[in-house]
């Protein structure tokens, strides 16, 4: 049985631009990808987000952090069954500096336009939410997104604010 994950993940600005982490493990190898990870037994959101970005960038501090909304995703197979499912809770913050390297992946930073210009390298969920949550005046902050994995990598099957028709790839 397949269990809900929850997820604290970070739109995380250093220097004018973007952080992103090309994850090595399962799920989402090889993708660029937010920072942030599961949100531990008893830890508050914010609390949990603010941890994964110490832990995966070694930055020194974190500045301006503030909760954008909430994703709930699922991940399914290519024989439609459910591999995961994650409430992923939407942040904002700046960090000052961060190392380039990480036991989880390597970090780099993306103007806007090359966030664009190379979306295919992104996870296709996190480049949506990253669309829907870098700037504060997000009209919504519910969405519902789900991606098949297959032998080809991840698709986005549809992202949409909660109560909407789909938007589909």
């Amino acid at each position: 049985m397949t269990k809900i994950v929850p997820i604290a993940i970070t739109i995380l600005r250093c220097d004018d631009r973007y952080l992103f982490i090309q994850r090595r493990n399962p799920p989402y190898e090889g993708l660029w990808s937010m920072v942030g990870g599961k949100v531990g037994i008893g830890e508050h959101i914010r609390n949990a987000a603010i941890r994964e970005i110490m832990e995966e960038t070694g930055a020194p501090e974190v500045k301006n952090y503030m909760y954008r909304g909430l994703v709930s995703e699922r991940l399914v197979k290519s024989d439609g069954t459910l591999s995961a499912h994650f409430l992923i809770f939407v942040g904002y913050a700046e960090i000052p500096s961060f190392s380039k390297n990480h036991r989880e992946g390597d970090l780099t930073l993306f103007s806007e336009d090359d966030i664009v210009t190379t979306e295919e390298q992104f996870l296709p969920s996190d480049f949506q939410m990253f669309r829907c949550f870098k700037n504060q005046e997000s009209k919504r902050s519910l969405y519902e997104a789900e991606l098949l994995h297959d032998e080809t990598g991840y698709h986005l099957i549809y992202y949409r604010g909660s109560g909407d028709e789909a938007w589909r790839n």
